[in-house]
């Protein structure tokens, strides 16, 4: 498979030398395709959450996201979007690093400048989510009979920070298979350009990085990326030839983290997502990522929480039930730099898609009975990253 090379200060060369790199081959990881023990779905898991996940840090809290109890109308008290309803002015609180609602074209964006083959700015009020702008993304299997691999993609570079928080809406209006990796999240130093790249560990002291991914069953998880990340050649995550389980070959794609008991996202209609990642204090792991759907709680990793059980690349909540899973222990907290210049400074809204995967998918959505569309479609609008709790745009 392709090498999913996307750099977070992405140049107009890029675009025009991304055909070129669908030759370097690096086998970009499946999320909804990867294997646990003896070759079962390793998305499973032997228990559930019930009712939603502890407080998030560093801004979490019952009335605050939290508790999973709150009025989903009602934006959560001391967020950004309780200070500024229907987002008026939330640009210019000096907590907000970026912020683009569509309705002033591409101007904010560091790429693409201008509309392209799979990416359009629009306007039409019945179709936004807020005001009339809005982002389509749109990918038809005809475009990926022509190109193996599509990435219909939309970045910015903003401030370097330690700890993080994004938010944006979107709609997905055909039933088509979701990307092969979604949304993006890149830390690194000023200089260090280089997220996206499959199966390779990056330096700590350089940068790391998470898509925020969708699977067939319509749920979300983390794939990281990072220097301490495991490999899927060991049970236990390691890379020794002979060990328990030991699949032949050493590959590290991204870890797996993907929260059980998630109702799928709806169809057709907007949703708004929110996320929060943190850096580790340099030779600690107090490293945390955490995100949040319609403002309910459905993700949260950070130091002793949640209990799970690692399995080669995975980390399954609440355990898992293959013969090789060992009893569930507290999180570790992630290690995801070496380095205190190691700081998060882009973002990328990225529908990725390879045809192979995207054949996958669509076989498996046929085979329970859905009709699926050939037009891959997702809307974007009301994007927000900023150094605190942001809030669904009410």
């Amino acid at each position: 498979m392709k090498n999913r090379l996307v750099r977070g200060t992405m140049s107009n060369h890029f675009q025009s030398t991304l055909a070129a790199l669908a030759v370097i081959v690096a086998g970009c990881g499946d999320p909804s395709s990867a294997t646990g023990d003896g070759g079962a779905p390793a998305g499973g898991s032997s228990s559930s959450m019930d009712g939603g996940v502890s407080p998030p840090p560093d801004g979490g809290g019952a009335g605050d996201g939290g508790g999973g109890d709150e009025d989903a109308s009602v934006p959560p008290p001391g967020t950004l979007s309780a200070r500024y309803p229907g987002d008026e002015g939330i640009r210019d609180d000096p907590a907000v690093l970026f912020h683009d609602d569509f309705e002033a074209g591409w101007g904010r964006w560091d790429g693409p400048t201008a509309d392209t083959r799979t990416l359009h700015i629009e306007a039409d009020p019945a179709a936004a989510h807020g005001g009339q702008g809005y982002l389509r993304s749109t990918v038809t299997t005809a475009d990926l009979a022509e190109d193996m691999y599509i990435s219909s993609s939309t970045w910015v570079t903003h401030e370097r920070v330690d700890a993080i928080y994004w938010r944006f809406h979107a709609r997905f209006p055909e039933l088509a298979p979701n990307p092969h990796h979604w949304v993006r999240m890149a830390a690194g130093t000023e200089e260090w350009d280089w997220s996206g790249l499959a199966n390779t560990v990056p330096a700590g002291d350089e940068g790391f990085w998470f898509d925020f991914d969708t699977n067939t069953d319509d749920v979300f998880n983390f794939y990281a990326y990072w220097y301490k990340m495991r490999s899927g050649r060991c049970n236990d995550g390691t890379a020794t030839p002979g060990c328990a389980g030991d699949q032949g070959t050493t590959y590290y794609y991204g870890n797996v983290f993907e929260p059980p008991g998630q109702a799928p996202f709806p169809r057709d209609r907007w949703f708004c997502i929110e996320m929060h990642a943190r850096a580790n204090t340099v030779g600690e792991r107090d490293g945390a990522l955490a995100f949040w759907i319609d403002g309910a709680p459905i993700g949260d990793y950070r130091p002793g929480y949640p209990d799970g059980t690692w399995l080669r690349a995975q980390f399954h909540t609440a355990g898992c039930e293959f013969s090789a899973c060992t009893p569930p222990e507290p999180f570790e907290g992630f290690d995801f730099r070496s380095s205190e210049d190691v700081r998060f400074k882009s973002f990328m809204l990225d529908a990725y898609y390879e045809r192979d995967s995207d054949a996958r998918r669509r076989a498996e959505m046929e085979e329970r009975g859905l009709t699926v569309s050939d037009a891959h479609t997702i809307l974007y609008d009301d994007v927000v990253i900023a150094t605190e709790r942001i809030g669904c745009r009410r």
